[in-house]
């Protein structure tokens, strides 16, 4: 079944939306891994864009061989 062109043009609306393409505030995030939870923040939080303000840290410990270690996500607006 063929789309008609204002089906076509919904959907790409759509697309856009969903990849983040429609006006707002851009937010951005980097996650890092280590083993120290708070050297790992510090270099998470060293990799946000100059003049962007930190609105979420969050670490998720993950055991490797008995070991713990650390995965770190800073997010941005």
């Amino acid at each position: 079944m063929l789309l008609s062109l204002g089906m076509k043009g919904l959907l790409l609306f759509k697309a856009l939306l969903l990849l983040g393409f429609c006006g707002g505030a851009y937010a951005g995030s980097v996650t890092v891994e280590g083993v120290d939870r708070e050297i790992t923040i510090n270099q998470a939080q060293s990799k946000v864009p100059e003049g962007k303000k930190v609105t979420e840290t969050s670490c998720t410990t993950i055991e490797v061989r008995l070991d713990p270690r650390y995965r770190c996500t800073v997010i941005w607006e």
